[in-house]
């Protein structure tokens, strides 16, 4: 086993023949960022290239001084002859990289885009607002933190406001950075940090919806500045952006006739989002909607491969109602939740990755939630073990009323989860008279129970006394001290009839080190 000193002295007398070998490489400048954000970027001049630039494929390895990461990205086309390559730190360090531009896959030979060689310092991120790429632990959603990429478990609620914020791009210029504040401010009130965009067409034209909007067969630069101006300014307020690629066929809001499913246009365009957007955390995708009337499983397999293999930092896929083996999320559709025993049923169907309820239960469409509804269905999500869903206001008919009336309700479940939902918790409803998580040594212990005025919580294998405390629900987020509860048989009086939830035990900083 090499030590520390002699591992960096290896390292350090690679970076400089990897600089030596590339001759005129050692003019890209080396660069300090701070993990998760901001993202470091490179631009390179390519005046020789022929054919359509945006085929050009050119690659950059970046390696971690310790030997235990790389990280291979793409190059891509931002015009006027010029081709860019982005990073974001994963852990803490020097990086050092290498471009290669006449490899396999390179469809052109680019000398000016191969054998550049450079530098980067990876430092600590000082915001604790910053959050990595959100990934999954089983079946738990979760965030990437701190300097070593710790797991932090999370639940994943996505917000949309189809009154006020309209999530296309054939609306209202995204590129204001006003407009995207405002939509995280009338998410964050409910306590959403997740919102949502809706790409479609626009992917290749701004602005247009449907393939017969447009005649380009090439990734437009104008969207993704917006996707990535919009992607950055909600993950530096620590909110999540869920990107929808494209919607149905019967609105010509997919890439059928633009080369097809996965036809070269496509491929050009999966290659340019893994290459552009691929280093940036704070995103995660789904194919769109209505897929059975226009996807085959084949077709969002393929989609799923070909971006997973191009994007050197992983971000989770799926496809509303599909859950094939190349999907990292098992997705729901037009399907009827009857309660918390159905959510348990349908988490028990797939162990092995997070589960999303993606119909869209929002107010005025067909869901049915009144607010008791919708707040009692968070907590059923959440208490299940953590199954992720859509939530906001779906305009109908000219109905000015407010999302939701009740916005303390839904925050006081946020604040509530914030700390409290670790990736060891599981279910176990033996030990409470309502429905109960706990941690596998009984030192951390959720319960939950609905128009209780008692709650019964057997601590009897618990290994040490624990505090307690206790939240309505109903109202805005307070907690109600219950003391120190010993080992053993407890039933806690509330002080009223209500919908209620007692944590037992202290939270706070349970992470779990990262499976790079």
């Amino acid at each position: 086993m090499f030590s520390p000193a002699l591992r960096r002295a290896v390292f350090g007398a690679c970076a400089l023949l990897l600089t030596a070998a590339a001759g005129r490489g050692a003019d890209l400048r080396e660069q300090t960022v701070t993990m998760w954000a901001p993202f470091a970027e490179w631009s390179l001049k390519n005046p020789t290239v022929t054919g359509n630039p945006f085929d050009v494929v050119a690659k950059v390895t970046f390696t971690h001084e310790s030997g235990k990461e790389t990280r291979t990205t793409e190059m891509f086309y931002a015009g006027d002859a010029t081709w860019t390559f982005r990073f974001t730190g994963t852990r803490v360090g020097k990086w050092v990289f290498r471009t290669q531009a006449n490899g396999a896959g390179s469809t052109t030979r680019d000398p000016n885009l191969h054998g550049r060689t450079g530098a980067i310092s990876v430092q600590p991120n000082p915001d604790p607002r910053i959050k990595g790429f959100l990934t999954a632990s089983g079946q738990k959603f979760a965030r990437q933190i701190g300097e070593h990429g710790a797991l932090k478990g999370c639940l994943f609620n996505v917000y949309m406001n189809g009154k006020d914020f309209h999530a296309r791009f054939d609306g209202p210029d995204w590129s204001d950075p006003a407009r995207i504040d405002a939509y995280i401010a009338d998410a964050a009130q409910y306590g959403f940090c997740t919102v949502f965009l809706h790409v479609n067409n626009s992917w290749f034209k701004y602005g247009t919806n449907g393939w017969n909007e447009h005649s380009s067969e090439n990734p437009d630069p104008r969207t993704f500045e917006v996707i990535e101006d919009f992607i950055t300014r909600a993950h530096a307020r620590g909110v999540h952006t869920q990107v929808w690629a494209w919607g149905d066929e019967a609105r010509k809001w997919t890439p059928i006739g633009v080369g097809g499913k996965n036809g070269v246009p496509d491929r050009r365009l999966q290659r340019y989002i893994a290459a552009r957007l691929g280093p940036l955390p704070g995103w995660t995708m789904g194919y769109g909607f209505d897929l059975q009337e226009w996807t085959s499983e084949d077709d969002l397999k393929a989609w799923a491969e070909h971006l997973h293999a191009r994007m050197g930092w992983r971000h989770l896929l799926w496809g509303r109602g599909r859950s094939n083996s190349a999907l990292d999320v098992k997705s729901y559709s037009s399907h009827e939740v009857r309660g918390y025993e159905q959510i348990v049923e349908d988490l028990a169907s797939d162990p092995s990755r997070p589960h999303l309820y993606e119909e869209r239960h929002t107010r005025n469409r067909n869901s049915g939630l009144d607010p008791e509804g919708t707040r009692r269905f968070l907590w059923d999500l959440a208490m299940a073990g953590g199954v992720g869903c859509w939530w906001g206001f779906y305009d109908r008919g000219g109905n000015q009323a407010p999302p939701y009336a009740n916005p303390e309700e839904l925050k006081t479940h946020a604040a509530f989860w914030t700390t409290r939902f670790t990736l060891d918790l599981q279910r176990d409803n033996r030990i409470t008279d309502g429905r109960a998580l706990r941690s596998p040594d009984f030192s951390r212990i959720i319960v939950y129970r609905e128009g209780a005025e008692r709650i019964t919580m057997d601590l009897s294998k618990a290994a040490r006394p624990q505090p307690a405390f206790a939240v309505d629900t109903t109202k805005a987020y307070r907690e109600i001290n219950i003391g120190t509860l010993k080992p053993g048989k407890h039933t806690w009086k509330a002080p009223r009839r209500s919908d209620w939830a007692v944590a037992v035990g202290r939270f706070q900083d349970r992470v779990r080190r990262s499976q790079r």
